[in-house]
């Protein structure tokens, strides 16, 4: 039986050829902080995931301040000077939010890594088009339970600095 190739493998598959190609640091995360790839493995990778999508989410709670009428997925991130800098992409796999990003410095021509991030994140969305929606689980009636009479006030005794 064939293993059943994960959504890391196939990002990994994409992103692995262009690095040559591309003079950045280019990576993939969930819309929770989680990353999904990074071409630099190092103490900085579990950083930029999480900062990647508190970024994202705080530029969303701002652009709701302007009544935008615009999908957030129309939009990309930016915060860059003429040769380094950082570009955001969102894009949808299997139902669920992810961005693309790049890291760039000493880059000699800014657009033209724009526009090859932009093309990149463009194959991913056509290469996972047809991935099918995850399934959810559906757990029947329970058998039993861990604790039988268990009030709030004792859960959050429980999980208060002090303890029970």
């Amino acid at each position: 039986m064939k293993k059943a190739v994960t959504v890391t493998e196939k990002v990994k598959f994409i992103l692995e050829p262009k690095l040559n190609g591309v003079n950045a640091r280019l990576f993939v995360t969930r819309e929770d902080g989680i990353t999904i790839y990074d071409s630099v493995q190092n103490n900085t990778t579990t950083s930029v995931a999480a900062l990647v999508s508190g970024v994202w989410q705080a530029s969303e709670a701002l652009m709701s301040m302007v009544n935008s009428q615009n999908d957030a997925m129309e939009f990309r991130l930016g915060f860059d000077t003429s040769s380094q800098g950082i570009y955001l992409f969102p894009f949808t796999l299997s139902g669920k939010r992810y961005f693309l990003g790049a890291i760039y410095s000493d880059c000699l021509n800014p657009g033209q890594l724009k526009r090859q991030i932009a093309l990149i994140k463009e194959e991913m969305e056509r290469f996972f088009v047809n991935e099918p929606l995850p399934k959810k689980t559906i757990i029947t009636a329970r058998q039993g339970y861990l604790f039988q009479d268990i009030s709030d006030a004792e859960i959050d005794r429980l999980f208060s600095l002090g303890g029970l």
